[in-house]
């Protein structure tokens, strides 16, 4: 019988952490997935930020540690970390830009602010410049560094991003954080107990298809320019296959954030398989 390959330090991170990403990570050229692993588990670290701390001080005293330690490697110093140490590889290799990495940790101090966006647009910045610039990276990573590609790869991370919101709707609620627009919970007549305690109203569920069927757009959009994307980036785009395959769970669901077929639903990874070999997201 023959032994499974051991998983490194970042792919078993992003594995246990960030399991779409991990999936999509899978069907990239066998010499690039480390490099995606090495990114997604950094992106993981700074993202979780906001969850490992009980006071805002803390967080952004755990991003400047990240700041610092990045300056650090383009000095040559590294600490001694599962993910810097990686990490450090690809940058002093110049596959990855530390400017990039730290655009990444100045949009997660969002987070800390925990005030829900004003509207639709403060929240498409806010996933643009998490979710839409790590798909940019994760395409520059995988070869492919002209502006169209960069485009697509936004887009695509963009939609998936706006995807996640939704999916998270019960996480953060949990925590008492909002990711949805204001204006729109206002428009709706959603007050944040609707969504800290799980309310399985009309106006919640009307609220949600709107954000909802934006997303749909979103993926829409970033199909429609596939062609710009070649082949061999095709992994920082396939999280639209399982971002498309959530909302359908979501529509079953009749738009209930809350429901366990939404919130249990598994990425769809016969579906990721297919639409990888048939080289499309």
């Amino acid at each position: 019988m023959t032994d499974t390959p051991k998983l490194s330090y970042c792919a078993d991170y992003v594995r246990r952490n960030d399991k779409d990403r991990f999936l999509c990570s899978l069907f990239a050229s066998p010499d690039k997935r480390e490099s995606l692993f090495t990114l997604y588990a950094f992106n993981q670290e700074v993202s979780k930020t906001r969850e490992m701390v009980s006071d805002t001080m803390l967080g952004h005293i755990r991003l400047q540690w990240w700041r610092d330690t990045l300056a650090e490697i383009e000095q040559g110093k590294i600490r001694k970390h599962e993910v810097v140490e990686p990490l450090s590889v690809v940058i002093q290799s110049g596959r990855l830009d530390a400017r990039d990495l730290e655009n990444l940790i100045a949009a997660r101090e969002f987070d800390l602010a925990d005030k829900a966006p004003a509207n639709q647009a403060e929240l498409d910045h806010y996933i643009d410049q998490t979710s839409g610039h790590l798909a940019v990276m994760a395409t520059e990573l995988l070869g492919v560094d002209d502006a169209d590609a960069r485009h697509v790869a936004r887009l695509a991370g963009n939609a998936y991003g706006l995807v996640g919101i939704l999916r998270a709707m019960v996480f953060h609620g949990r925590a008492k954080r909002l990711y949805l627009p204001h204006d729109r919970m206002e428009h709706y007549g959603v007050g944040q107990g609707d969504i800290f305690e799980f309310r399985k109203t009309d106006t919640v569920k009307a609220l949600t298809r709107e954000i909802a069927e934006l997303a749909q757009n979103r993926i829409r959009e970033a199909r429609k320019y596939r062609k710009y994307l070649p082949s061999n980036a095709l992994a920082a785009a396939l999280p639209v296959v399982l971002a498309d395959g959530y909302l359908r769970k979501l529509e079953k669901a009749g738009f209930d954030p809350f429901s366990a077929e939404f919130g249990l639903a598994r990425p769809a990874s016969f579906r990721l398989t297919v639409k990888a070999f048939l080289n499309r997201y």
